[in-house]
């Protein structure tokens, strides 16, 4: 009896190591339509049913969490083939969820964000760069509990693991990738637990820094921002780039030093001077304001809507940039049948059923 036993639990191991595959670097669009899939598959979702893509195909729902943060939430799926899904839920209708987004004022990346207690966090080792301070918040509220089901997970044999989350979700998966990847640096999180990203209609996470050491981390083919060409959000938040926004080696910061090198002098120098501040300064102005209601006034609303937040010190910086390898639905003649262009609902072309749709008709 004992032997016989012995024998199911080899055969077990071999058939589960048979299946089992490593995820490999590059554009997967089987894969990507599962991520869209699965993130339309929300448990507690409240979207009309017309949003929604077809049923995941290959992974099934192991886990969901509570509801934390600004009303955020995640899942971990799994499949027969040992690669995870971490799956990070978009914009639900609530009030917290919303200002989450519009709170787009820009706070370092490395910092600590008061949420009911004061959390240490690390998404770069350059301290120039700066991230959007609503959706720290919502990752934050769940890194401990993913952190928590990962190590789950690596002790079952794991080794591979999906990120994901669309609209958001998106955004917050960008974070959630660099925080990571910034574990595994750090030795609080094995070196071979391998990810791969695909962000979905992702608005943009964070300025021109953030987004070049996303990349680096990333490189190689692990991480992608998928986009449907007619929609809207992957252009948002609001951005602006001031003269010192550019690397500290540019030009347009210390104009007087260069026109003195090139024998610029007099009226000459007062024109070009004159010049560079009237560009620069409505740019400076435009990014006070933001910083202002985006980040001051709008913080000030998400507190009261979740009074453990407070307002932190907001970086200087307005400059969204879109992050990491992009990946383009072109629509085509039957999409526009389905989705017209200048549809009345201004989600028509964000949602997922009109990615999914587009992922089914993709072609390298």
């Amino acid at each position: 009896m004992e032997k016989r036993h012995l024998l199911t639990l080899c055969a077990a191991i071999v058939a589960t190591v048979a299946t089992a595959r490593d995820l490999q670097p590059g554009f997967d669009i089987v894969e990507y339509r599962e991520c869209v899939r699965i993130a339309s598959h929300f448990e507690k979702s409240d979207l009309d049913s017309i949003y929604f893509a077809p049923q995941p195909e290959q992974w099934t729902r192991v886990y969901s969490a509570p509801v934390t943060g600004f009303d955020n939430n995640w899942e971990l799926w799994d499949t027969h083939d040992s690669i995870a899904v971490v799956s990070i839920r978009g914009s639900v209708i609530t009030a917290k969820s919303w200002i989450s987004n519009f709170h787009a004022g820009m706070i370092p990346a490395t910092g600590t964000y008061h949420l009911d207690q004061d959390i240490s966090y690390s998404l770069c080792d350059d301290p120039r760069a700066a991230i959007h301070a609503g959706w720290v918040g919502g990752l934050l509220s769940m890194t401990t509990d993913i952190l928590h089901k990962l190590d789950s997970c690596y002790q079952s044999g794991i080794r591979n693991v999906i990120l994901t989350g669309h609209s958001q979700g998106g955004g917050i998966c960008y974070l959630l990738t660099a925080y990571l990847y910034r574990e595994q640096i750090a030795g609080r999180l094995p070196a071979d637990l391998r990810f791969k990203t695909y962000c979905s209609a992702a608005p943009k996470p964070g300025d021109y820094t953030f987004a070049c050491y996303y990349e680096y981390l990333t490189r190689g083919g692990w991480a992608f921002n998928v986009i449907n060409y007619e929609d809207w959000v992957p252009e948002v938040p609001l951005s602006v780039q001031k003269l010192n926004d550019f690397r500290d080696t540019n030009p347009f910061t210390r104009v007087d030093t260069l026109l003195e090198q090139f024998g610029v002098k007099g009226m000459d120098k007062f024109k070009v001077n004159f010049l560079f501040n009237k560009l620069d300064k409505p740019l400076t102005k435009s990014e006070e304001t933001l910083r202002k209601y985006l980040g001051q006034t709008l913080g000030e609303m998400l507190a009261a809507e979740e009074p453990t937040y407070t307002v932190g010190t907001l970086a200087p910086c307005a400059n969204y940039q879109r992050v990491g390898q992009i990946v383009i639905l072109y629509p085509d003649e039957q999409y526009y049948k389905d989705h017209p262009r200048y549809a009345a609902d201004i989600f028509e072309h964000h949602m997922y059923k009109s990615y999914s749709d587009l992922a089914d008709r993709y072609q390298e």
